[in-house]
């Protein structure tokens, strides 16, 4: 069955068939790259299960994923769908952060907006802490903005983001930065 037909057909809950096309975006290339074209331009449903594949690669061969860093810091500014958002921030908390300053600063950015929008959702948000606290290893004087942000943040935000947040304090004054 081709990519684009299992997306639009096959809900992520047929664990078999998105299984052999994650394998396949392991092992081949060509099958990845297709993944990657309809999880940052297919439709809605299409981008949101690919992202899924995508999500599931970055977990076990992240290093895969590192030639899509630049699109990946892009699609930011032109994602459609939560998922896409959460996918990508995803990958940064729990990966490297990019190599290229420009990209730094730009997701840096993206991530500072999303982690301060009330109307963004949840997972994001908490990604999105992950990620400037990260930044605040190589930029410590991100550090005491970062927790006033997040104490503000969290006041009204749900149990997650306010475990995270509580946590990435705890960081960085284990870190000395605050």
């Amino acid at each position: 069955m081709e990519l684009k037909k299992v997306l639009n057909t096959c809900t992520v809950a047929k664990d078999e068939i998105y299984a052999r096309w994650i394998e396949a975006a392991i092992t081949e290339e060509k099958v990845l790259h297709a993944v990657v074209e309809l999880a940052f331009g297919g439709t809605e449903r299409e981008r949101t299960r690919a992202c899924w594949i995508l999500h599931h690669i970055g977990d076990r061969k992240p290093k895969l994923l590192n030639v899509f860093v630049p699109r990946m810091i892009e699609q930011l500014d032109h994602s459609t769908t939560d998922a896409e958002v959460r996918f990508i921030l995803r990958y940064f908390a729990t990966q490297e952060l990019p190599e290229r300053e420009s990209d730094k600063g730009l997701l840096l950015d993206y991530s500072w907006n999303c982690m301060t929008n009330p109307k963004a959702a949840i997972a994001p948000r908490v990604y999105a802490m992950t990620i400037a606290y990260k930044m605040c290893g190589a930029h410590p004087e991100l550090a005491q903005e970062l927790a006033q942000t997040i104490e503000t943040v969290v006041e009204y935000g749900s149990a997650g983001m306010k475990n995270r947040g509580g946590k990435i304090i705890q960081w960085l004054r284990k870190d000395g930065l605050l």
